[in-house]
């Protein structure tokens, strides 16, 4: 064969290969989706935790720019769309039973690009404070979706899997975004808002989310929503009612100790006279190992099977301690990991937890709503619960909180809150799917 054939050849296998790679299909427990829809489904997750959060290195420069505004004027950005995404979060749930779940996640993703937009006109701090109102409302209807769509394609280790990549993910984005901003904020103030232009990617995918879609390219073979596929099926309501109320409670707790790092480690740091290059670094490592644990999520869990609940706990009494009583940048650091990386692999457990206590598949939306507004309660509430109080001994409360909840970990070992189940324990004995299968096959 000639060079010119062998060209041609070569030419021509290309998009064939393209199509192929694209056409994968995701095995989901019960059938296969397109890894088209799995990406949209992803894209969600871009912008979850970005309200708020994501513009707080903004703020000494918002403090600047309207320097007549006080200090609480300025701190409302970060913490008001934290308030307004919890009823919508628990609206958004409600409507997902009745209502498309894929009109839902074009309309939160259209008010949040809306109101990233009109960050660019608005010229007034109280302007700014309703255009976060808004982006927080926008939010909210997406946030249950995001996590809801995974529960209710997924089922057992490949849920898990997911709900590990998709909390990955979002705090993945929230780290980029807060470096965007912290890049950017010396040029033009309004230049930062751009991070929240981000919903222009899952509204571009959202076409692969419907279930036309899904059916002519899964090959016959796609994931349905079948009912009563959670273990819970057929336990009391109010034994229901009951584990829901104790993740709820479980997650607002490891949030606020949690997320203490984000508010206080600035002030401690100042206090011993480190730069703020030192505090975003911390902050930085913070985030990633927050990150880390979601993509890492089976392996974890694979390595510490039952004990995973109380090690990551273990985790968050030991981190904040460190940063207590060892004022170094050294202890910082590792500080931070250990209470990062506890939380990071705490939080997609919660989720997968509250998935299995919803009475069917259409319902996951609805159940992780409760949960993942515990979220948000936490950082909205959670400057208030340490008000008035030294960084050091906010650190020492927050540690004190968790080790409460290691002495009932222990206690309630046993009790679904605090319990890796057996299938979960077992996760990593037989590799998991590839996840991959050709539709040309």
């Amino acid at each position: 064969m000639d060079a010119v054939s062998r060209h041609v050849c070569v030419m021509t296998q290309l998009p064939l290969r393209a199509y192929n790679d694209v056409m994968k299909r995701i095995p989901t427990g019960r059938g296969y989706i397109p890894l088209l829809t799995l990406i949209a489904v992803w894209s969600l997750s871009l912008v979850v935790d970005l309200p708020g959060l994501a513009i707080s290195p903004l703020l000494s420069v918002i403090d600047k720019v309207f320097p007549g505004a006080s200090h609480l004027e300025c701190q409302l950005l970060e913490i008001l769309p934290n308030f307004c995404i919890f009823p919508f979060i628990l609206l958004s749930g409600k409507l997902s039973v009745s209502r498309n779940k894929v009109g839902l996640v074009v309309l939160g993703l259209t008010v949040f690009l809306l109101a990233g937009i009109a960050y660019f006109f608005v010229d007034s701090i109280l302007g700014l404070i309703i255009v976060s109102c808004v982006l927080g409302m926008g939010c909210g209807l997406v946030i249950p979706l995001a996590a809801g769509l995974l529960a209710e394609i997924f089922t057992g280790k490949y849920r898990l899997q997911q709900m590990g990549i998709k909390s990955g993910i979002a705090n993945g984005t929230l780290v980029l975004a807060t470096l965007a901003v912290g890049l950017t904020e010396g040029k033009n103030w309004h230049i930062p808002f751009v991070v929240y232009l981000m919903p222009i990617i899952p509204l571009a995918l959202s076409v692969f989310l419907s279930q036309r879609y899904m059916s002519r390219d899964s090959g016959g073979d796609v994931a349905t929503v079948v009912q009563a596929h959670i273990k819970s099926a057929g336990l009391p309501f109010v034994e229901i009612r009951k584990r829901l109320f104790g993740i709820i409670f479980f997650y607002l707790v490891v949030t606020v100790a949690g997320i203490t790092l984000s508010f206080f480690i600035p002030f401690l740091m100042s206090s011993h006279h480190m730069g703020d290059d030192a505090t975003g670094y911390v902050s930085a490592v913070f985030y990633l190992m927050v990150t880390l644990p979601g993509f890492f999520l089976g392996k974890i869990v694979c390595f510490f099977r039952k004990l995973t609940i109380p090690v990551c706990v273990a985790m968050m009494i030991v981190g904040p301690l460190i940063i207590a009583f060892c004022p170094s940048l050294t202890a910082y650091f590792i500080g931070a990991s250990l209470m990062g990386f506890g939380y990071g692999a705490l939080q997609p457990i919660f989720y997968d937890k509250a998935s299995e206590l919803a009475p069917s598949a259409a319902h996951s939306t609805k159940v992780l709503s409760y949960v993942m507004s515990a979220n948000y309660i936490g950082v909205a509430i959670c400057p208030l619960f340490f008000v008035g109080l030294k960084s050091v001994t906010a650190f020492v409360i927050s540690a004190a909180c968790m080790a409460v909840v290691l002495v009932i970990a222990i206690i309630k070992r046993d009790s679904f809150t605090f319990s890796v189940n057996d299938e979960l324990a077992a996760y990593g004995k037989k590799p998991l799917d590839s996840g991959v299968e050709n539709k040309t096959k």
